[in-house]
């Protein structure tokens, strides 16, 4: 099966102008200026005239089966939806546990990214949760890392009330887990590190690196883009190192966060003092229960956090002139692609091809969205059909 679209301007995420895109199976076969369709194939043609085409995101760090953040029962979120993920222009996900290690479980996070998989999009998970010694899936971390394809790092948690206050010692134990498992199956693999409210920050990531020798790149810290207290000082340092920080969208006041700053600000903050925006990634921490505030900062509710903050942060990168449109592309498609160690987050031959129409740049209205070359969203909503149909005997007993 072919699909041609032609005329759009594409952002790979380099700008590379006007051009057609042909995609056979799950690839991208050709780019190029005035491709004519294949004779004697089937070829689905999208007209991106006037459109703008981008890579779909990579988003590493989502709560695909829910999460509670510490609310308890009544505070679950249930499984994310696949409209949230694919209407918001994501095409590959990785999924995690959270504070909570009852209630959900690594098996189910393994099964929902099959389902996720077979629906379209490209899925990975973190073995490990916020405790030490973590959860996994074969009962060893290096087992994980190293027969189950899907694993591409531990997950792990710091400078939080929520974890057992791990020392230095400790996530040297897990890393060496991991660095071993990755090194025999040949694969890139990481620590993605959750990092908390407490005024130790970063600290123990720095202990690590300087007592262990280990490679910055290999440990991720996220939730970065903290104003109280103030991570983002050490992740600029971190940056400086070659290290690689991710930041939380939907950590910002406007979403009632109240210590996190805005990422758009962040990345402004971050560039003026000095860090490189390869060094940067940001992920949605998706599917979490948020509180909503009034103007006084009183909550008043909470809300479910969409994957979409995603899309409106790299929006106001651009229009509040931060950086270029292309710029903040990459540090939702190129730049996590290659600190996770996988081919994605790019628009080129040979790739998947994961990507999305748009209106403009100014709005990033998402139009369509191709996903391993399966078009996933048509005019704005996603095409998949639920597997079961209306109760056929509902009318007989009610």
């Amino acid at each position: 099966m072919f699909n041609l679209i032609k005329d759009g301007h594409i952002y790979s995420p380099e700008d590379i102008g006007v051009k057609d895109i042909l995609i056979l199976g799950e690839k991208i076969l050709k780019i190029e200026e005035d491709i004519k369709p294949p004779t004697g194939y089937n070829c689905e043609t999208i007209d991106a005239s006037d459109k703008i085409i981008y890579p779909g995101f990579v988003d590493g760090h989502v709560h695909l089966i829910g999460a509670d953040d510490g609310q308890g029962p009544v505070g679950r979120t249930s499984d994310i939806a696949w409209k949230d993920i694919v209407e918001s222009g994501t095409t590959t996900v990785v999924g995690c546990l959270g504070s909570s290690r009852f209630a959900r479980t690594l098996d189910r996070l393994y099964i929902k990214t099959l389902e996720l998989e077979m629906m379209g999009i490209s899925t990975y998970i973190y073995t490990g949760s916020f405790v030490i010694p973590p959860p996994t899936l074969t009962g060893e971390i290096r087992k994980d890392v190293y027969l189950v394809p899907k694993v591409i790092g531990l997950k792990t948690a710091i400078s939080d009330p929520t974890t057992n206050h791990h020392t230095w010692r400790d996530l040297a134990d897990i890393a060496s887990e991991v660095l071993y498992g990755s090194s025999i199956a040949d694969k890139h693999a990481v620590i993605h590190v959750h990092v908390g409210r407490q005024d130790t920050r970063m600290d123990r990531i720095f202990e690590l690196i300087d007592n262990m020798g280990i490679d910055p790149v290999r440990i991720i810290p996220t939730h970065i883009n903290r104003r109280k207290p103030d991570v983002m000082e050490q992740a600029i340092e971190y940056t400086k190192m070659g290290g690689i920080v991710d930041l939380s969208s939907l950590m910002r006041r406007e979403e009632g966060t109240m210590t996190g700053l805005k990422p758009h600000l962040a990345v402004k903050r971050m560039l003026e003092e000095g860090a490189k925006l390869e060094n940067m990634t940001m992920s949605s921490d998706g599917n979490v229960p948020q509180p909503i505030r009034d103007e006084k900062m009183n909550q008043t509710g909470r809300y479910i956090a969409p994957l979409d903050l995603n899309r409106r942060e790299i929006r106001d990168m651009t229009n509040n002139q931060v950086c270029s449109f292309s710029d903040a592309l990459k540090i939702m498609t190129a730049n996590p692609a290659r600190a996770l160690g996988i081919e994605k987050g790019r628009i080129t031959e040979g790739y998947d091809a994961d990507l999305v129409i748009a209106d403009c740049i100014e709005n990033l209205r998402v139009e369509h969205v191709f996903a391993r070359g399966r078009q996933v969203v048509k005019n704005g909503e996603s095409t998949w059909k639920t597997h079961f149909q209306q109760d056929p005997y509902y009318n007989q007993y009610h």
